[in-house]
């Protein structure tokens, strides 16, 4: 921005009286020019008085446009130099009122300079009388104006009563009569028809003294709205510069998604941060620029299904342009499904999201991703392993211990296992990681299903596979009793009554029957016999026949220990 700051400061210090700032729409012209001259006036090195920006948008009427350069008008010179210059002025305009008595009567009454005016142009539209005149009125504010800087904006987007020789009209008055530097806002080729661009061009000669280009780069007008200090900057530039953002106002709305969300985001890992920032900055894209070629919808769409890796797998697919364009961003952004998308793409299109929702959404990749560092760091530590015949012993073993004290709550019983059991074979104590692990997995392993035995018959170290059995057994019996009480009292089941019922050895029912559970009974003849005469063409009916079979295993086991037992399992159970 450093050339434009330079020819904006030889307009002002120069002879030229009207420039143009032109640009894309969007780029951020007006917000460069309001920066630029509130810095030049908190600065005071301005020779001008007094400072009015006026925006044509919508607007037709060139008498209401003259009587705002007045009223919208801020002082900037010294009091005395506003006062010298107004006075003057004043004086030689205030003579149309001359004829007017209710205001020559004002005057006489010695509201002559700023007090009256500002009185006037306060009531005058609540004031019947006042409306008759309003034309006159709106000749002595602007007969008032002299020596200011006045911006004119959006003339792309005027009235369709007012014309651009009109404006022209305008802007060449007051920069030679009015001695005033005119600044232009616009996009030039956003004009509304050929009539508009044939007089700009007409007038464009003899009124315009220069014309500055701004033409921001992406990072450019990133710096503009967010600052270094912004945590993840870096990651926000390169998505950014990827789609080609210039938009300042999509700058500006993406700051705004940045602070909403980011208050449930400050302090996660950056990987989490990194990916909300891509998917909030490709949707904010596609909804706020509307791409002809890629819309949002198409986008959201293919967020939900497709991966940027698959368009490796199908690179001799054709492609419709739009597909096309979408590769090249997911694929230079490596773009998948988020769990965000929903969650921007509601407060795109709502105003808000469900904090509660997202707080649950945060939470659940926080944990992913902390599984995915363990992972990480256990691939890292067998590296050191397998990729060397160095006598790296020590260094192995200190990268298991860390991960062991830092993430044993993130290991499955598999990892677990294998790293103590490699630092059982070199003399490390691991008895403290066991009780610690059983204190922190007893939950998980006091569930686990039909591959737990498998798991357990890999575990080489002693002390780990007696804390799991110890805790299964007593896990077990109470859950078993449960189950068969629910069976014995309810219709039917659900499947995972029958994974758990599977998962028990004949062992596991001996066990629990010779406890003397109470309703034994009940809660095995009407309860885990249900199964004898079950039949199922499904899945199911291999773990039906494993229950009945343990089931009926375990009881004729209990008949052949005496005579009453033998008795009491035909009798009770109708089993020989």
């Amino acid at each position: 921005m450093h050339h434009l700051e330079k020819s904006l400061e030889a307009f002002f210090s120069g002879e030229a009286k009207v420039a143009v700032i032109k640009g894309e729409w969007g780029v951020g012209k007006t917000f460069f020019w309001e920066n630029y001259i509130s810095r030049r006036i908190e600065a005071r090195d301005l020779k001008q008085i007094a400072y009015s920006y006026i925006s044509l948008f919508g607007n037709s009427s060139l008498s209401d446009i003259r009587g705002r350069v007045f009223r919208n008008a801020k002082a900037i010179g010294t009091n005395e130099e506003v006062d010298s210059v107004f006075s003057k002025e004043f004086d030689a305009s205030s003579s149309l009122f001359n004829r007017v008595p209710w205001v020559k009567e004002g005057l006489d009454k010695g509201h002559r300079k700023s007090p009256f005016l500002n009185w006037l142009t306060r009531h005058s539209d609540n004031l019947p009388i006042v409306n008759k005149y309003s034309g006159m009125i709106s000749s002595l504010e602007y007969g008032l104006v002299k020596n200011y800087i006045v911006c004119i904006d959006d003339i792309e987007r005027k009235g369709k009563g007012l014309s651009v020789k009109e404006v022209m009209g305008l802007v060449d008055e007051l920069a030679q009569r009015k001695a005033c530097k005119v600044v232009l806002i616009f996009n030039e080729s956003s004009l509304d028809s050929d009539e508009d661009v044939t007089q700009f061009k007409s007038y464009r000669e003899k009124v315009v003294d220069i014309e500055i280009n701004h033409n921001p780069t992406c990072r450019e007008n990133l710096s503009r709205i967010f600052t270094r200090e912004f945590e993840r900057y870096k990651a926000l530039e390169e998505v950014i510069v990827a789609l080609e953002i210039k938009n300042i106002r999509v700058i500006r709305k993406l700051k705004w998604i940045n602070e909403q969300f980011g208050r449930f985001l400050e302090g996660q890992d950056s990987r989490i941060v990194d990916e909300f920032i891509v998917h909030a900055t490709l949707l904010s894209w596609a909804y706020y620029i509307r791409d002809e070629d890629l819309s949002y919808d198409l986008i959201k769409e293919k967020l939900s299904k497709d991966s940027w890796l698959s368009y490796f797998a199908d690179k001799d697919k054709e492609l419709s342009l739009s597909e096309q364009k979408f590769r090249t961003i997911s694929t230079s952004l490596n773009i998948s499904r988020s769990v965000f998308d929903e969650h921007i793409t509601h407060y795109l299109e709502n105003g808000y999201f469900d904090e509660e929702a997202l707080k649950d959404t945060v939470n659940k990749f926080q944990e992913r991703v902390l599984v995915d560092s363990v992972k990480y760091k256990l691939q890292s530590a067998w590296d050191i392993y397998t990729e060397s015949f160095s006598d790296n012993l020590h260094e192995f073993k200190t990268a298991l211990l860390n991960i062991l004290n830092d993430d044993l709550h993130m290991l499955g019983l598999s990892d677990f296992s294998s790293a103590i059991d490699v630092l059982e074979e070199f003399d490390e104590d691991v008895s403290a990681f066991v009780t610690k692990y059983i204190e922190i997995h007893s939950e998980a392993l006091s569930k686990a299903g039909r591959g737990y035995t498998r798991d357990l018959d890999r575990i080489k170290c002693k002390l780990l596979r007696e804390e799991i059995e110890n805790l299964r057994h007593a896990k077990m019996n109470f859950n078993l009793d449960d189950m068969a009480m629910k069976l014995a009292t309810q219709n039917g089941w659900n499947p995972e009554d029958i994974e758990y019922l599977s998962t028990l050895s004949k062992a596991d029912y001996l066990e629990w029957m010779k406890s003397d559970p109470d309703d034994l009974v009940t809660k095995i003849r009407g309860g885990l016999l249900s199964f004898r005469n079950v039949q199922s063409h499904g899945g199911d009916q291999e773990l039906y026949d494993t229950i009945n079979a343990n089931v009926i295993g375990a009881l004729k086991d209990i008949a052949n220990e005496n005579d009453l037992n033998r008795y009491r399992v035909n009798l009770i159970y109708g089993i020989d």
